[in-house]
């Protein structure tokens, strides 16, 4: 399963477009016109523009193409078998970490959107990182995808355009939110050097380019230099379906944009009046959860928050306790702070929004 992220630090942020394709073929022979449609996942790039000079928050709003569809057998432990046929060891972990990651995608389960760490595989079973009986039924559709790394995201020769360096203290920095540990690891491009490449807490000597970057993670760009590229382009799958993400109890929790669209506060499944499956509400804003949220058009943080205890329920924001902020648009590739006051960890369930 996905874990949210732990925050540190903010100040300025990404400005976003997007380009979405879907694939059709229409074919028709014969005498009578007979056309079949083929669709495919929508496909498309974002363009993500890291501030020079400055500090940008970004989330991965596309996924990698699902490398396998399929339907789920009776999970045993961490063995899940699965009744399409794998080539042995295509979707083994590396040394940088697990490469491909499973999602429940049956949409008339409890658990759609639920995710985990592929550790290997051989022809007929996936063998995860934890055993998931509980939560990949049989029967359960599935897709295998591929995690973005930063070779995906940034290019294995930094085609990003991220300034590098020989080292990390002259590059431009990458911090990436550990979803285990909840604790930041930076990443570089050393440059200037006979094996250039992406380096991390391994050490200069280790290339970390396939480092996953899991698909509610958000990315810290510490942009140093005015010659930074403004222009990084993120090429990917929409996200179909729901998406679950961990987030925990008590402090700051960074969750990054986890679909191509704008989302409003009404429909994130944030608030479900219930502590543990959602943020928690008061009459004030000092007294509930916050939600933070990096806008990358004004450039500062905005908070919301879900006003309970009141005749007139809902999200508040900016403008005031009395004006319901639930249909604020939140912009592409946005990244959500979740501040949590009191209450426990909680699975977050954000629905589908195609």
């Amino acid at each position: 399963m996905q874990q949210a992220q732990q925050p540190r630090g903010w100040n300025f942020l990404p400005k976003l477009t997007f380009v979405i394709t879907i694939g059709l073929i229409t074919a028709a022979t014969g005498f009578q016109a007979r056309a079949t449609d083929v669709f495919t996942d929508p496909v498309g790039f974002i363009t993500m523009n890291p501030v020079p000079s400055g500090i940008a928050f970004i989330g991965l709003g596309l996924t990698q193409i699902p490398a396998v569809r399929g339907l789920a057998g009776t999970a045993s432990g961490t063995q899940l078998p699965v009744n399409v046929t794998l080539t042995p060891g295509a979707f083994n972990a590396t040394s940088e970490g697990a490469q491909f990651y499973v999602e429940n995608v049956n949409t008339n389960s409890a658990n759609a959107g639920f995710s985990d760490d592929v550790v290997s595989n051989d022809a007929a079973n996936l063998y995860l990182a934890n055993a998931d009986g509980a939560f990949i039924a049989n029967g359960d559709g599935i897709k295998v995808y591929p995690h973005n790394t930063l070779n995906t995201v940034f290019g294995p020769q930094d085609q990003g355009g991220l300034v590098g360096s020989n080292t990390q203290s002259l590059a431009d920095n990458i911090i990436v939110f550990n979803p285990v540990t909840q604790l930041p690891q930076v990443y570089w491009y050393r440059a200037n050097t006979a094996t250039p490449g992406w380096r991390g807490p391994a050490g200069t000597g280790t290339d970390a380019g396939n480092t996953p970057l899991y698909v509610d993670q958000s990315l810290e760009i510490q942009s140093k230099y005015a010659t930074t590229s403004n222009s990084v382009k993120l090429v990917g799958a929409v996200k179909l379906g729901n998406t679950q993400t961990v987030v925990p109890s008590l402090g700051y929790a960074f969750v990054g944009d986890m679909y191509a669209t704008s989302l409003t506060l009404s429909n994130l499944n944030l608030h479900t009046g219930n502590a543990n499956t959602g943020v928690i509400g008061s009459n004030t804003q000092s007294l509930a959860d916050n939600i933070v949220v990096f806008d990358p058009v004004a450039q500062l943080p905005v908070t919301y928050w879900f006003r309970a205890n009141t005749a007139t329920p809902g999200w508040r924001g900016p403008q005031g306790t009395g004006v319901d902020a639930g249909t604020n648009v939140l912009p592409i590739g946005c990244v959500l702070q979740i501040q949590r006051k009191y209450s426990p960890s909680f699975t977050w369930t954000l629905p589908a929004q195609y």
